[in-house]
């Protein structure tokens, strides 16, 4: 676990030294106060996000005269998405980084950019988030967090014991889900699939007495977890987008702003620039994880274009039922207009 370090002494001296260096900026709160914000993560250290987020504490320290000093809690040492969240409500933590499942827990609109099939490729969700992030930010900034910066974390595939290339082929395997993912476990059963709500560290055990047959995960995670030495076929259709965000509650973004009224925008503009850094490299990362489970057995199936479309058609028929209830009506067919003209080359 990575400790940012105290003031640097030198600077300290140099502060004292004068009477007007007691204030970083004009407005700001006295150079020798400092703010420790905790911030929990679900990933392990030594992961394209662990490494982000050892690089953020870095950062926040440097732009900030040392005075807000990032303090993360790698691993999932502070429990997964919603005692996260109740943590972060009691300010035990401070920021927290979650995916679309945590993010929409707060702002529950969210969980529509991640609607199963919708959004198909890296490309529709550029073009999607040009248009609806703004108002996206908008509704989540209202709550009692704001949202720091916003990360593309790749897309959700079917990973199973036995082949699957259509809806049938994986309604007769027991999946794999997380009871966080409400939204998109509602959308599943609706379909039909039989889903088995578990712990990501109890998959294991139940894929080896059968309880279940198949699960619903990013490659990356997938690979991190060694999951696919049991479950060797991955379906090569892409269910939905996983966004990540980096989160903090709004009495210490208050904080935040009352050491230094440019500390939010400094942090904001680093923030955002690290985690786009980061996207940029996600796609190799996603490539690696397939290769590297290819080695070790994984096998990818590429269903036929009449196949492809079974999955399509298959959610289309339920997607009535869950607009208002499980995704927003009015954010969805927003999405659905956007996506309508992307794919016809307006």
């Amino acid at each position: 676990m990575k400790k940012t370090g105290f003031a640097i002494l030198a600077v300290l001296v140099l502060v004292l030294a004068s009477p007007a260096g007691i204030f970083a900026q004009r407005g700001g709160r006295s150079q020798g106060e400092t703010l420790e914000v905790k911030i929990a993560s679900p990933l392990p250290r030594e992961s394209p996000w662990g490494r982000t987020l050892d690089k953020l504490a870095s950062e926040w320290a440097k732009i900030t005269n040392n005075q807000v000093r990032l303090r993360v809690l790698h691993g999932g040492t502070e429990g997964g998405e919603g005692k996260m969240r109740l943590s972060l409500a009691s300010n035990t933590i401070q920021a927290a980084v979650f995916t679309s499942f945590g993010l929409s827990s707060i702002s529950p609109a969210i969980m529509t950019l991640s609607a199963p099939f919708l959004i198909r490729n890296e490309q529709e969700l550029d073009a999607v988030l040009n248009v609806v992030q703004g108002d996206l930010e908008n509704r989540f900034n209202s709550t009692d967090y704001f949202i720091v910066a916003w990360s593309k974390a790749g897309f959700v595939n079917v990973f199973s014991r036995d082949p699957v290339f259509i809806p049938d082929d994986l309604r007769k395997q027991r999946i794999a889900t997380n009871a966080d993912s409400a939204e998109l476990n509602t959308a599943f059963k609706t379909m039909g699939f039989q889903l088995v709500e578990t712990d990501l560290t109890d998959v294991g055990p139940k894929l080896a007495t059968g309880t279940i047959m198949a699960a619903y995960q990013s490659p990356a995670g997938m690979a991190a977890y060694q999951l696919h030495i049991q479950l060797k076929n991955m379906l090569a259709i892409n269910i939905a987008p996983i966004m990540g965000g980096i989160v903090v509650n709004h009495v210490t973004w208050k904080k935040i702003g009352d050491l230094n009224p440019r500390y939010q925008q400094e942090i904001l503009r680093t923030t955002r620039r690290i985690a786009a850094d980061l996207d940029a490299s996600m796609q190799k990362t996603i490539n690696d994880a397939v290769a590297s489970m290819s080695r070790d057995g994984l096998k990818v199936n590429r269903p036929s274009a009449a196949q492809e479309q079974m999955w399509y058609a298959d959610v289309e028929r339920v997607i009535p039922v869950l607009l208002g209830t499980t995704f927003d009506r009015d954010l969805y067919q927003k999405i659905n207009d956007i996506l309508i003209k992307h794919r016809s080359g307006r």
